[in-house]
């Protein structure tokens, strides 16, 4: 995939792609010093992780709020998304702070103003409760185990999107006692298979309908130990 063809599926500004392009450079540099991404061809970072990443807001029209990455990594699909959208302020969590040292190049060198780290794990993030308006998971969890740690940080109305491949419909039918007991809806199961190697994707997105009981989300030993 191009720079172009990922412009033009998104209506992308050129000042957004040249950013991609600065994150992509990083990338690969960063890549030799700390394990960041298995993905280091630029036509594959550009479909498989910006692309892949921007999926959801065909789907999902955001408006100014508070947006929750969590698990980010490499910034995927946080950093992709702020820099798409300055209009919702990021925050990037992982439990891993090296890669925060690599994400601050990337805020650096892109210029991206909408988005702070939080270091740690989420479901130690209880002063969040019911704080963001999103909170996107990818590559993260089981479905169950993303509801259990995502829905209680969100606000009734909030939406949750959970990137899932092609086992997304089995994840949602063990998630069905999950969905009922944190307070969340199923809005839409995107299907969607990347333009040029043909993947598919399947994204669950959530909105969160009803307030999440104090008790959740459970230590991760617990949840780990058993879903929902």
């Amino acid at each position: 995939m191009t720079y172009e063809e990922l412009q033009k599926a998104f209506d992308l500004s050129d000042e957004v792609i040249e950013s991609y392009k600065k994150y992509a450079a990083l990338l690969k540099e960063w890549n030799e010093k700390i394990n960041l991404t298995s993905i280091t061809e630029e036509s594959e970072v550009i479909e498989k992780h910006f692309y892949d990443s921007l999926l959801p807001t065909k789907e999902v029209k955001f408006q100014k709020g508070a947006y929750l990455d969590m698990g980010t990594g490499a910034g995927f699909p946080g950093m992709v998304i702020a820099i798409a959208h300055p209009e919702l302020y990021v925050t990037l969590a992982d439990s891993t702070k090296k890669k925060f040292i690599f994400l601050q190049a990337v805020k650096d060198a892109c210029g991206v103003k909408n988005v702070s780290f939080q270091s740690g794990r989420v479901e130690e993030m209880r002063t969040f409760h019911e704080h963001y308006d999103y909170v996107s998971a990818r590559g993260f969890s089981a479905l169950p185990n993303v509801l259990e740690l995502g829905l209680p940080l969100l606000k009734i109305g909030g939406i949750l999107i959970s990137y899932k491949g092609s086992n997304a419909i089995e994840e949602l039918r063990e998630s069905e006692r999950a969905l009922k007991k944190l307070g969340g809806t199923l809005m839409t199961i995107q299907k969607e298979k990347l333009p040029t190697n043909g993947d598919e994707r399947q994204n669950i997105i959530v909105r969160k309908s009803a307030k999440t009981p104090s008790r959740f989300p459970r230590s991760w030993a617990e949840i780990s130990k058993r879903h929902l």
